[in-house]
């Protein structure tokens, strides 16, 4: 074996440890620190992160005490199109005091929503309808159609036969 076959086999042996390297730190980078939140119940430790309690509290404002008391009965934080999702209702209030928070996965950003006497109020940095986040945009749908179309099929939905 000569000694320019041997640097060569160290050469591409640390190239491959340096990419193998590289390419976990790159992974370890790509997930979004506030995901970790996604599927846990406990949304209080999500808004206590130092960013989104920072737009929260900017977003929100005066309406923040209104805002916390319809999302006081929720599920689990969900994702939705990039953003995490926290939406329920006031207590024994379904369907009359709701409420959404969502929260960029990857900034921090926030934006949220809250119905009340059948008006929808919209808490954002950017007071363009189209530019908001899906979370927000889909939670509207949802409150405008009564939740209807989570328990009643509706009658353009068909079910396709195995084949």
């Amino acid at each position: 074996m000569s000694l320019d076959s041997v640097s060569f086999s160290a050469v591409r042996m640390c190239w491959g440890i340096a990419l193998v390297a590289c390419t976990g730190s790159l992974q370890a980078q790509s997930t979004p620190p506030l995901r970790k939140h996604v599927g846990s119940p406990d949304y209080p430790t999500l808004l206590k992160e130092p960013a989104v309690k920072k737009n929260l509290d900017a977003v929100v404002g005066k309406q923040l005490p209104a805002l916390m008391r319809n999302i006081n009965v929720t599920g689990d934080i969900d994702r939705i199109g990039g953003a995490l999702a926290i939406a329920g209702n006031a207590p024994h209030k379904g369907g009359e005091e709701e409420g959404v928070i969502c929260v960029s996965e990857f900034d921090g950003k926030v934006e949220a929503a809250i119905f009340s006497k059948s008006r929808i109020t919209v808490f954002a940095r950017d007071q363009n309808y189209e530019h908001l986040m899906l979370c927000i945009k889909d939670w509207i749908t949802q409150v405008n159609s009564g939740h209807r179309d989570r328990f009643k099929q509706p009658t353009n939905v068909r079910f396709a036969a195995p084949h």
